[in-house]
């Protein structure tokens, strides 16, 4: 199984800021640089951004973001299912396999964000990665984009690079009945319901995991 470290650096770039934000960016754009060059631009759009305002201005623009009157919400489920009960399938789910893993979620859900990151770096599975990254992750990152439109936020340029990662890792082999239909990426939807397709809890994968 190839090296997914590289969703751990970038999983702490979406945590709450502190002081270390700037070295952490400057450390995952230094990855970037060497591995995927092509997507340094957006990186650089994030690092230059935080570099010029003070940890407590990035930690008001994370607020106003993510949290105080949110652009998006960093919980992936409740982004794709609000609070349907095919989120708390997935939590459930998730949490198996947080602790399957090895990842503390400390104290936010088995969903959020960087913790499904830092799940795709430490997992042993290749079969479930890939799931994970193709069936989840990787529409969810993309509904997420669709709330930025019409909005200047440097989050959105990391979410923009990571959404590439995403389709360069996970290109979905085997996986393609589980995609999303693009009429869910319009916008205009508050949710992103689950494809005709799609059953998060009954998979027909060869080793089910969700």
């Amino acid at each position: 199984m190839k090296s997914l470290d590289h969703y751990k650096l970038i999983a702490d770039l979406f945590r709450y800021p502190d002081e270390n934000l700037v070295s952490r960016a400057n450390e995952f754009l230094n990855t970037v640089n060497k591995q995927w060059p092509e997507l340094s631009p957006g990186l650089q759009v994030f690092v230059r951004a935080i570099e010029n305002i003070s940890t407590k201005q990035q930690q008001e623009y994370f607020m106003k973001t993510f949290d105080v009157q949110a652009v998006c919400f960093l919980d992936i489920g409740y982004m794709m299912f609000g609070e349907d009960y095919k989120r708390a399938q997935l939590l459930v789910n998730l949490q198996n396999e947080h602790k399957v893993a090895g990842v503390d979620c400390g104290t936010e859900l088995a969903d959020h964000l960087p913790n499904v990151l830092n799940l795709l770096a430490q997992t042993s599975n290749e079969d479930f990665a890939h799931e994970l990254g193709f069936i989840i992750t990787m529409p969810a990152v993309r509904f997420m984009l669709t709330k930025f439109k019409s909005i200047d936020n440097y989050y959105a340029d990391l979410l923009g690079v990571l959404l590439e990662m995403l389709k360069q890792d996970f290109p979905g082999e085997g996986l393609k009945e589980y995609a999303f239909a693009d009429d869910k990426f319009t916008g205009k939807n508050e949710f992103l319901m689950p494809s005709p397709k799609m059953t998060i809890c009954d998979s027909n994968c060869k080793q089910k995991r969700f």
